[in-house]
């Protein structure tokens, strides 16, 4: 029994989105929320209250606790939110450190979601149907067309447009499942010579992968 083939796709209909504007929509994303304003209500004031009161000394880093209330969330986010204030504090304002670590986490987010994607749409499993007379997109243009796609619906969801912007543990999961996904991908179908494009300018990697990745 053959596997089916998922697309037809021409040349035409995988064209190179502009990077620029992929970047600087990722950017109008992220960035809003980050700067310029006070902690929201409910979940991410009462998170940034608990990571100020840990860089500060007043509660403990084991059981942080506010208003003497014990916390029932996630230690690591708080940890990672706390950390950021005792570094930035003197020099930013304690709630835009705290969001600092977030936006990392959102941003660290996206980075995953493309290059997972990007992987996994070019094994052959994933490849559109080849024409009998040509024309098909290149599988490297299909990829990343794939993987621009991904990106944009991701940021498209609309849950994601609050918790995105929040000291919340729900944007550390978040991350947690797009590096859980970057990891399965790379333990299932292998990392090869193309895992990230940070080692572009090693001049030996240009020439064994350039084929294989192009951002």
């Amino acid at each position: 029994m053959t596997s089916p083939i998922p697309a037809l796709v021409t040349e035409r209909g995988a064209r190179r989105l502009p990077r620029l504007a992929l970047l600087a929509l990722c950017a109008a994303y992220l960035l809003p929320g980050v700067f310029g304003r006070d902690p929201w209500r409910n979940a991410d004031l009462t998170a940034f209250g608990q990571m100020v009161a840990m860089a500060e000394g007043r509660t403990s880093w084991l059981a942080p606790m506010l208003g003497g209330v014990a916390g029932d969330t996630a230690l690591l986010t708080h940890w990672l939110g706390a950390a950021f204030i005792s570094v930035l504090s003197p020099l930013i304002d304690a709630p835009l450190a705290a969001r600092l670590a977030f936006a990392g986490l959102l941003a660290l987010t996206l980075v995953l979601t493309w290059a997972t994607t990007y992987h996994l749409a070019l094994t052959d499993a994933a490849q559109p149907l080849p024409f009998a007379f040509g024309g098909e997109a290149d599988p490297i243009d299909y990829a990343r067309a794939v993987a621009d796609g991904a990106v944009l619906a991701l940021m498209a969801t609309l849950g994601l447009l609050r918790l995105g912007h929040e000291t919340t543990p729900e944007l550390a999961q978040l991350a947690s499942t797009a590096l859980f996904a970057s990891r399965w991908r790379r333990h299932r179908f292998g990392a090869g010579l193309r895992a990230w494009p940070c080692c572009a300018r090693c001049p030996c990697w240009r020439a064994a992968a350039h084929r294989r990745w192009r951002w």
